[in-house]
């Protein structure tokens, strides 16, 4: 993905911080006004970095990335507009606290579990009806621009963040605690329609194309591949050899599922494919779960960096498999 951010990263106005340079002591601005100003900033600044990481898993919130990114230049407009000099201390602080979210505990001590996904958007929404709020205060200020545009779109971000949270929160507060084992997952767009997409990925031998991990994949029997076709799947895995037979569980036009297993673990891939948001794309949401069984639940913290990994390069082996990612 395209960081949509980054151009606004580095070119802060205001970089003169220090009393020899203040334009708020020479322009007559309001203190109250800069310190007011600098604290939304921050929290851009960290609802940028946390809209961008849940993009990662949910396609959904692709184009507000882009759009909160593009209110935080707003912001930054607005302050240099009133002679308000940004506050580095401030920006940095609010990407920390995005960071230090993430330590918190959901219900698992070394996986992403489903209650993330519902406070990460929780935290997500609340940020955006705070930007809604500081539209309308700027809207109090002499000689102030109109904000409307603004504030009617952080109202159309929150409404669309509600309704993937409410999604989430249909998921998550439902979903078992018992579960051993590690999760990782990815979204991915891609140049290719979706019954493309569902054709290729369906034939399970395909994984020696796009799973970095896979060093061979062979159907157990000739013939068509249907639910219950099943492959001899061979991969490395930190650095050993494993080997596991996969069955082909779910096939539906949008949401395919494999299951492979061994005497110490059980991996579960689902895939959801969708349209993508321009015609001929789709978006590929990659989810893996293994469940260790017997001593090798011990090594879940480790196999948890291992999978991250292999998920990493996949976003760049799958989109490629499957004709090129697409660029927002």
């Amino acid at each position: 993905m395209v960081d949509h951010d980054s151009r606004d990263r580095d070119d802060d106005p205001g970089r003169q911080d220090g009393p020899a340079s203040d334009p708020a002591k020479s322009s007559g601005t309001s203190t109250y006004l800069g310190v007011y100003l600098n604290d939304h900033l921050a929290g851009a600044t960290a609802n940028v970095e946390l809209a961008r990481r849940a993009a990662r898993t949910e396609p959904r919130l692709r184009g507000l990335v882009r759009e909160l990114a593009e209110d935080r230049a707003a912001l930054l407009r607005v302050m240099a507009e009133r002679g308000v000099p940004v506050r580095r201390h401030k920006v940095a602080l609010g990407r920390l606290g995005e960071l230090a979210g993430r330590l918190k505990l959901n219900g698992a001590l070394v996986t992403r579990s489903p209650l993330s996904d519902l406070v990460e958007l929780e935290a997500l929404e609340l940020g955006i009806e705070g930007k809604a709020a500081l539209w309308q205060a700027l809207r109090t200020l002499p000689d102030a621009d109109t904000f409307d545009g603004l504030l009617d779109r952080a109202r159309a971000q929150a409404r669309l963040v509600q309704e993937i949270r409410l999604d989430a929160a249909s998921g998550a507060l439902s979903a078992r605690t018992d579960r051993a084992g590690v999760e990782v997952g990815r979204t991915f767009l891609v140049r290719t329609p979706p019954e493309a997409v569902h054709e290729y990925l369906r034939d399970f031998a395909h994984a020696e194309e796009w799973d970095p991990g896979t060093v061979s994949c062979a159907p157990v029997a000739p013939g068509p591949v249907e639910v219950g076709t099943r492959w001899d799947n061979a991969t490395t895995f930190l650095g050993r050899r494993v080997e596991l037979v996969y069955e082909l569980t779910r096939d539906d036009p949008d949401h395919l599922q494999f299951v492979g297993a061994n005497r110490t673990a059980t991996a579960t891939d689902d895939i959801a494919i969708t349209p993508g948001p321009h015609p001929g794309t789709s978006a590929v949401e990659y989810r893996s779960h293994v469940e260790f069984h017997g001593a090798a639940r011990f090594g879940a913290p480790l196999a948890r960096l291992a999978l991250e990994k292999l998920a990493t390069e996949m976003e760049r082996t799958l989109p490629r498999a499957l004709g090129g990612p697409v660029q927002e």
